[in-house]
């Protein structure tokens, strides 16, 4: 029994002898021939220990390298639209330049045909109208031009139209009856009524209301007032005499209203709100809608320039 114990106690003190280096090892802080790694911090510990790192500059102070382009690149797409816009202009220009003339060339044919209208009535010419210069109607218009004392360049130009015009009304237009027979006639009928589409003394719309008055005076002239207005010859509001036509837009575009100048400014005419009655050139509504006039009566004379 003692032999136990003491072989007991002998392995315990072996047991302890071999414990103590363990231990002061697992004390002793592990030392390597490996390079030292540092700890790897949590991200907790990043937040809170690393410096802050630097912030990038934000886009605005790079105004070097990309804002410049942006810049030029968006003056380039402003740049463009506007030559569109000036090539635009440039083309609308030219169109209207081009239609302007289109204009000229027309309203030179129908004067051009006008003219050899009235070379036929005059007996100067016998080829048909055609709004187009030919060697025949440079020939009527120099035999015309001789005729009447004018320069025979063959040429239609203004004092030749206007010496046509006024030759060829002088032959169709309203012979022997004055413009003072035609006002007196005109005054007799004041008061009668207006009636749309009238054409007697129990009712008359204006252009029937000038038919009659010149009926009664052995004049002929056609129904319409538009058709009036093509009658006789053109003249201004100063050139106006006694028994000329005077028209107005009214109700409608064009020659809608017509009446009979008087004198002093005045004229008849059947009103649709007071029947036939004396009304002045002046009066705002009549100078806000005038349209023109014309001579239909030879005895009031040649219109000079």
């Amino acid at each position: 029994m003692k032999m136990k114990k003491k072989l007991a106690s002998v392995l315990t003190v072996i047991m302890l002898a071999c414990s103590l280096p363990w231990q002061a090892q697992a004390a002793a802080p592990i030392v390597s021939n490996k390079p030292h790694k540092a700890p790897v911090a949590t991200p907790s510990a990043v937040s809170e220990a690393q410096p802050v790192k630097a912030v990038p500059e934000p886009a605005a102070v790079k105004t070097d390298t990309a804002a410049k382009p942006a810049a030029e690149a968006k003056v380039e797409k402003q740049a463009k639209p506007e030559k569109k816009v000036k090539k635009a202009a440039a083309k609308k220009s030219k169109k209207t330049k081009e239609k302007q003339s289109k204009v000229q060339v027309q309203q030179s044919n129908w004067r051009l045909k006008v003219a050899q209208q009235k070379l036929q009535v005059l007996g100067f010419s016998d080829e048909r109208p055609s709004g187009r210069m030919t060697e025949a109607t440079s020939s009527a218009l120099k035999s015309f031009q001789k005729q009447h004392k004018l320069k025979a360049d063959g040429e239609l130009n203004d004092a030749t139209y206007q010496k046509l015009t006024w030759e060829a009304f002088a032959k169709e237009g309203i012979p022997k009856v004055k413009g003072k027979e035609i006002v007196s006639r005109a005054a007799k009928y004041k008061g009668v009524p207006y009636v749309f589409g009238g054409t007697t003394t129990k009712g008359f719309d204006c252009s029937g209301y000038v038919q009659y008055v010149f009926k009664d005076c052995k004049a002929k002239l056609p129904r319409l007032a538009d058709e009036q207005a093509l009658q006789g010859i053109f003249v201004t509001q100063k050139q106006l005499r006694p028994g000329d036509l005077v028209f107005f837009t009214t109700y409608a575009a064009g020659a809608s209203h017509v009446g009979i100048y008087a004198g002093d400014g005045q004229f008849w005419s059947a009103s649709s709100s007071k029947g036939v009655m004396l009304s002045s050139l002046k009066d705002d509504y009549w100078k806000q809608r005038y349209y023109g006039a014309r001579r239909v009566l030879i005895t009031n004379g040649e219109v000079y320039k």
